[in-house]
């Protein structure tokens, strides 16, 4: 799974017709595509080692052809070689945070090692690397080093196959000795290979996370190499390839169906996301829109109500004024003046609604600003307060207004209900969502109690996590009576 690794690499434009024809069977499986790795950054040590790389395993096939037995077996080649050819070109693609692919040609690598010696290995590596080089369009410098690594992986586990098996393989157990050794052998060159390269490519990777997850995949190399003899068996009883293909029939069915499921699971995802997509907008065009309205309520408040109670206040004070003047009018007087108190301070509470729906303070001045607001409220009650932002925090205006509208409302809680001391609101941005939390060292309050509010008609906290939940996000209330409250909101950003 050298291509696990390094073959994922930038598109080029330079590539051949032939070559975008064969790439482009893969749309016809919808499969997700290889993320491109940036190009190569070529360094004199990295270019000096898959060149050594590349030497040793063409000086290595040569010699093999000159004093080894060649096989003749067109048809059991090609049958593995295609075999090969179409499970990297298809590979399994893992999903997100992953960044491998998964197929299982290693079995068949061994096989066609195991059973057909120095030509099965170099057509294993150069249907594998021609599969992958089509699926990812990594380039022929990783190209070389990938088919390189992956014929002296398949020359080590035939060679240790061959030393312990020796020429009759019966069954036994050290036929399974012999392929379970083939195969650690194919996995421990393959992985070494692939490590040094990582290092001299990019030494800042930690290579003990890389070998770790290496490992992981050395169980499939095991439990192929424990079925490796089998190859032998069947090729020596039905020479040519039937019996290679009948082996390989259960791992052609199984990748084929693993292929169609994971075309179906990504068309899932996709559409899953586009759902995604769609509820953000449309959440998105909800708050915007209730912004506008809340904006528009609040002006015509303004500019009508607040503006005719000022009218009627004034013409109240100014009748009081005209009748004190005659005497035996003490009552009348006394109405005219209590009213246009309570006029005014209707105007008051009208003035403390409108910033309540629509704070121009928020509006003009941004989120921190209108926090402070609320916080000098609180500060003026005896509360001391710490308010902790990021700095050139940058939200959208319907995040901000949410995250405002939550914090006010826990803050006004916290004013009315906490006899806090201390309180502190602090926002912080991390993997794509704003966190306010909003803690006083107040009395608290237990479940009971939340019960009991909501029942007198205290909707206050209901109202907030309906709020959060229809934006995407969470609010979470942890408090116990005598320990203060803590309000945590996660909203995503965008």
């Amino acid at each position: 799974m050298a291509q696990d690794v390094i073959a994922p690499q930038s598109r080029s434009e330079k590539t051949g017709t032939w070559f975008r024809a064969a790439a482009g069977l893969l749309h016809r499986f919808d499969l997700p595509k290889s993320p491109a790795l940036p190009p190569v950054e070529y360094t004199v040590s990295l270019v000096a080692y898959v060149v050594a790389t590349y030497v040793a395993a063409a000086s290595l096939a040569v010699l093999a052809w000159r004093w080894l037995p060649v096989t003749h077996d067109v048809g059991t080649l090609a049958a593995g070689g295609v075999t090969i050819f179409l499970m990297s070109l298809y590979a399994i693609r893992q999903r997100p945070p992953s960044n491998t692919t998964w197929t299982p040609t290693t079995f068949v690598h061994l096989g066609l090692s195991v059973a057909l010696g120095p030509v099965g290995c170099l057509v294993g590596a150069v249907a594998e690397s021609t599969g992958v080089l089509i699926r990812s369009r990594n380039g022929l410098f990783r190209t070389f080093f990938n088919m390189s690594n992956h014929y002296l992986a398949n020359m080590s586990a035939w060679v240790v196959f061959t030393w312990i098996d020796g020429k009759t393989t019966t069954g036994q157990g050290r036929d399974l000795l012999a392929g379970v050794a083939a195969g650690f052998a194919h996995f421990a060159v393959n992985s070494g290979f692939v490590a040094v390269v990582r290092i001299i490519s990019d030494p800042s990777v930690p290579i003990g996370r890389f070998v770790r997850a290496r490992f992981t995949v050395m169980p499939y190399s095991i439990a192929y190499g424990f079925a490796a003899f089998t190859f032998v068996v069947m090729y020596d009883a039905d020479p040519g390839p039937i019996g290679f293909i009948a082996l390989l029939a259960p791992i052609i069915v199984l990748h084929a169906y693993l292929i169609f499921f994971e075309r179906g699971t990504y068309e899932h995802e996709q559409q899953r996301l586009a759902f995604q997509r769609d509820r953000e907008a449309l959440l998105r065009k909800e708050a915007e829109a209730s912004e506008r309205e809340r904006t528009k309520i609040a002006g015509d408040l303004h500019d009508g109500v607040v503006q005719n109670l000022a009218g009627m206040a004034f013409a109240l004070s100014a009748e009081a004024s005209q009748i004190k003047a005659r005497p035996g009018n003490e009552e009348i007087v006394e109405l005219l003046e209590r009213s246009a108190t309570e006029t005014r301070g209707a105007m008051k509470d009208l003035r403390t609604l409108i910033i309540d729906l629509a704070p121009p303070t928020l509006r003009r001045e941004g989120l921190q600003a209108a926090l402070l607001e609320v916080l000098a409220e609180i500060k003026r009650k005896g509360t001391n307060t710490k308010l902790d932002l990021p700095e050139n925090l940058r939200l959208r205006k319907d995040r901000a207004a949410l995250i405002f509208r939550v914090a006010q409302e826990v803050l006004r809680n916290v004013a009315n209900h906490a006899q806090a001391k201390n309180v502190m609101v602090e926002l912080i941005t991390e993997d794509g969502a704003a966190i306010l939390s909003v803690q006083d060292d107040g009395k608290g309050f237990s479940a009971a109690d939340v019960t009991r509010r909501r029942s007198e008609g205290h909707l206050g906290s209901s109202a907030i996590v309906d709020l959060a939940e229809e934006a995407g996000g969470t609010l979470t209330i942890d408090s116990e009576p005598g320990r203060g409250t803590l309000v945590v909101l996660t909203l995503p950003i965008e």
